[in-house]
């Protein structure tokens, strides 16, 4: 019994975990002094992922994107104004960057809603820039490290079971050839 419970728990993770570092995550922020204390968990939700190995890329990238779209937008906007095409030229040259720079296509996304939010906000809320950077950080650093520590996904099991159901599958498939070949290898036979 006390098995199927752990094994519960750590299946069903990411349903538990993600509610826990949002609410940490929110509360971190707050006290670390942001204005905007919901960018934190939303980087948490985003940043938790099916594997570690996920969350930490998609962490990194959002990070990266992040600074990216901040440090690139505070340093254009101030000359530019705030536009439909200032937003597009910031974006494009958002986007160039990121391609230059030969980074993922996710890094792109991040960069280039920073770029969209950090204009428009920056102007209302002279401290989004720097708490949308201090936000990414915290949730996700909170989101990695909910996901590492407590009860992380256990990747083996999953992938011995999909070995498990593969291996079952072309044992089916063996086993039909086979007796396709006894047969006399009928072209009018259909397998499904």
């Amino acid at each position: 019994m006390n098995l199927r419970i752990k094994s519960f728990i750590q299946d069903n993770g990411l349903i538990w975990k993600t509610p826990i570092a949002a609410a940490l995550s929110w509360e971190l922020a707050k006290w670390g002094g942001s204005n905007h204390p919901y960018l934190a968990p939303l980087t948490v939700i985003l940043c938790m992922q099916i594997t570690i190995s996920k969350s930490i890329q998609f962490a990194w990238q959002r990070i990266l994107g992040t600074i990216v779209g901040v440090a690139l937008t505070s340093s254009v906007v101030p000359f530019i104004g705030l536009t439909g095409w200032s937003i597009g030229l910031m974006i494009l040259l958002g986007s160039a960057l990121v391609k230059i720079l030969r980074l993922d296509n996710i890094v792109m996304s991040q960069v280039t809603l920073s770029v969209l939010l950090v204009m428009y906000f920056q102007s209302k809320m002279p401290t989004y820039p720097l708490d949308r950077i201090r936000d990414t950080v915290i949730g996700a650093a909170v989101a990695l490290l909910t996901h590492i520590l407590i009860f992380p996904p256990d990747s083996v099991k999953k992938a011995k079971n999909d070995i498990s159901k593969f291996a079952d599958h072309l044992t089916m498939y063996f086993f039909k050839t086979a007796q396709w070949v006894e047969a006399g290898c009928t072209s009018m036979e259909t397998w499904t």
